[in-house]
């Protein structure tokens, strides 16, 4: 079974919408009791008529302890038995009204600050140059007043269109239909999902409406479950996947430059006698993505696995035949085959990112293994400083002392470029824009 969702229905804007038409209700019959006692009692103001007092302080409480609506305050127990108390003392003259208010408010309060905490993705979501860490020492903070804190929320989310209005208004439609189960689906994906200027689905909200759309039974707790649970995953690989766009920046070839290759490939070949890494350039596999036949006049080829082919080690050319599946593939192609040969020891796992170089510039290969026609890669300078004698003792047999750490790597660009000068005069690794 499913864990339940943290995000609780029904949703808080339906509770606020309840309070504002119970409260309008009930300050309608407490206008019509003092009407009645000054018609009736002939007294001014209604709290010298202990009768009709006594009528309006029980509709006020009974406004909080018996609404039959969810509201705000229907779990907050511990609450609703304290209004019952002080509702009395005002009977016996021991509280004003102005007390109980303050009461109340102070209590809304708190109840608004208890949502937010329930919340946290907003922080994290919020890049409108507010300071996060000074919106959670708010959230904390009983003396800053609920309108400080609004107006610290919407420095950091954002103030939505034609506020506050815009927000009542939703919230009072969303009341109307509550008992729609479609109905109210339909709301919420224009409300939430949607650019009501263009009418387009939101930018990176397709896959979330699809899963919303996709069964009546997926609640919009459970959309915002997953977004949190993405979100919480996307920040935990940064690290990774910045690094894996640095090589992939770094790893593109331009369609020319492959052109070029293949051309000069094709100049060096002469009757029978071209060269392995030749017939390897110009018998294309197919796609590495969707398989499909590659255009041999428009191409984007991983640099890395061209280089080695180009060598004489692997038989195996990655290549793509659109800009597309190279967006699509290489990320995962690069982790798979041309990852740090450190592993879980990698620096970059150890300490982040920070002062680590990125990218295939800065990357180091292992010089023993480029005699032998195959690359083993490791992320930084540092990175084979630490990891290099572990990868020569288990590849190669060879014990290597801190001193000649640094001799037996070399930096991964030097040997592109090397080769490539070599095989290909003239053709350079490139970085596409």
């Amino acid at each position: 079974m499913a864990a339940p969702s943290m995000h609780a229905m029904p949703e808080h804007w339906t509770e606020l919408s309840a309070a504002r038409k119970q409260r309008q209700i009930c300050s309608k019959e407490i206008r019509a009791l003092r009407s009645s006692c000054d018609q009736e009692c002939d007294k001014k103001p209604v709290m010298d008529c202990p009768s009709c007092y006594s009528k309006s302080l029980d509709r006020m409480r009974l406004r909080y302890t018996e609404s039959q609506d969810r509201e705000w305050f229907t779990q907050r127990k511990a609450f609703l038995h304290e209004l019952e108390g002080l509702f009395q003392d005002a009977k016996d003259h021991k509280r004003t009204l102005a007390f109980i208010e303050a009461r109340i408010e102070s209590e809304k309060e708190a109840w608004y600050r208890w949502v937010l905490r329930k919340y946290p993705e907003f922080i994290a979501v919020s890049d409108n140059g507010a300071n996060q860490d000074e919106l959670r020492r708010m959230l904390d903070d009983p003396d800053r007043s609920r309108q400080e804190l609004v107006t610290m929320m919407l420095e950091g989310v954002g103030t939505p269109a034609d506020w506050p209005s815009s927000v009542d208004a939703f919230a009072d439609k969303a009341a109307a239909i509550s008992g729609d189960a479609g109905e109210l689906k339909k709301l919420y994906t224009s409300q939430f999902f949607m650019d009501r200027a263009s009418g387009q689905v939101l930018q990176n909200a397709d896959k979330y409406l699809g899963e919303y759309e996709a069964s009546e039974s997926v609640t919009l707790e459970d959309i915002m479950d997953r977004i949190a649970s993405d979100m919480k995953e996307s920040r935990s690989s940064q690290p990774q996947r910045n690094y894996h766009q640095g090589r992939l920046d770094e790893l593109r070839r331009a369609k020319k430059a492959f052109e070029h290759d293949k051309a000069q490939a094709k100049s060096r070949a002469s009757g029978n006698q071209t060269s392995t890494a030749s017939e390897k350039l110009g018998n294309l596999p197919p796609c590495h993505v969707c398989q499909g036949t590659v255009d041999p006049a428009a191409i984007i080829s991983c640099s890395l696995c061209q280089v080695v082919t180009q060598m004489g080690g692997s038989d195996k050319l990655t290549v793509y035949c659109t800009e597309a599946c190279f967006l699509k593939g290489h990320e995962e192609h690069v982790t798979a085959e041309h990852d740090c040969e450190a592993g879980d020891k990698c620096v970059r796992l150890r300490d982040g990112d920070e002062d680590v170089e990125e990218g295939t510039w800065n990357t180091m290969s292992c010089k023993e293994c480029l005699d032998r026609n195959r690359m083993t890669i490791f992320c930084s300078s540092r990175c084979a400083q630490e990891n290099v004698a572990e990868h020569r003792q288990s590849s190669h047999g060879v014990k290597t002392s801190a001193e000649e750490a640094g001799e037996s790597v070399t930096l991964t660009q030097n040997m592109v470029e090397a080769t490539l000068a070599k095989v290909n005069p003239g053709l350079t690794m490139t970085q596409v824009e």
